[in-house]
């Protein structure tokens, strides 16, 4: 049977923002290539961030060996000095018929010459991040495909600790896949066995130090989260939210109604982000609570005006804890 001819664009420009989705694509681009070019002569990859650009375009203009294509990968392009992609608009401009150029970036604007440029050439492949609350379902999916079943309790959990980066919880699933061996169904205690050994320091678990008013571990999570690249008004609002929560709790068991369940259906929350509240909210009485949230309101104006506001924040916490 003849192979189905297949029309190329002479440059693609992939672009999104998960490193899942990208590779992917960059993957399906490269087996569709190699039905007409023996990749193993034809390809060359560069790095945006180090590539010289002459060598990206003499690489362009290289004819093919012994194949009908050849193709060549430019990741990070987004990454690239502005001569550098002016010299990638200009090859675009008169690209080579032998050769497509796969351009690969997280982030460009529609506005840049370059996206308009592969645009208009019919070339641009976008992945969209996902939506968050489709996360945990795509979780699942991961491990379906890898013969396995997974319940939303445990998928949440596995995106909660992990994060929404697909990249990494492909791997946090492959993991996890490994750990149960030949059992089809994975329970919410194997999702947490793996990712408290491998996932880095999850943002939830600041937020349970302070509910057992732990100082300690709090404010050693703190400092792990701010070497992680977190915000220390990302870390205060989600303390803050924490916070709240505990004062829900503790009116819901004030009124004799302060089950997992109760505390899921009045905060909207998965029922598992719940386990521990109604006990770490039994560790404070109301007034305490109220009086803990007007304090957190008068940390952070300090915090928008103090030259250390993780100082500011963490005099708070210690109160919180105290």
């Amino acid at each position: 049977m003849a192979k189905q001819l297949v029309e190329y664009k002479s440059v693609y420009l992939i672009v999104g923002e998960q490193d899942l989705l990208l590779n992917s694509a960059l993957e399906a681009l490269k087996a569709s290539v190699a039905e007409v070019a023996d990749l193993d002569f034809n390809l060359e990859t560069f790095e945006g961030e180090s590539a010289d650009v002459d060598d990206v375009v003499a690489a362009c203009n290289t004819l093919p060996f012994v194949s009908e294509r050849r193709l060549v990968i430019v990741r990070g392009v987004d990454k690239m000095p502005k001569d550098g992609t002016d010299a990638l608009v200009r090859y675009a401009e008169d690209p080579s018929p032998t050769t497509i150029l796969a351009l690969v970036a997280k982030k460009l604007a529609k506005n840049t010459r370059l996206f308009k440029i592969v645009d208009k050439l019919g070339g641009v492949i976008e992945r969209k991040n996902p939506e968050p609350r489709e996360f945990p379902r795509l979780v699942q999916d991961m491990f379906t495909r890898a013969g396995k079943r997974i319940s939303l309790e445990g998928a949440e959990y596995l995106v909660g600790a992990v994060g929404r980066d697909l990249q990494r919880l492909s791997v946090e699933v492959g993991k996890t896949v490994s750990y149960v061996g030949d059992r089809v169904e994975v329970g919410l205690s194997d999702a947490e066995e793996v990712a408290s050994t491998t996932a880095k320091t999850s943002v939830f678990e600041l937020g349970t130090a302070l509910g057992n008013r732990d100082c300690a571990a709090a404010l050693r999570l703190l400092n792990r989260l701010l070497g992680d690249g977190e915000s220390v008004f990302g870390l205060h609002a989600l303390a803050l939210r924490q916070l709240r929560d505990l004062l829900s709790a503790r009116a819901l068991i004030d009124r004799g109604t302060g089950s997992q369940d109760d505390l899921a259906r009045a905060l909207g929350r998965p029922a598992w982000q719940m386990r521990n509240l109604a006990g770490q909210a039994k560790r404070f009485s109301a007034g305490e609570l109220v009086v803990l949230l007007q304090a957190a309101a008068a940390s952070e104006a300090e915090m928008k005006t103090s030259r250390d506001p993780r100082l500011a924040f963490e005099r708070w916490i210690v109160k919180v804890c105290g």
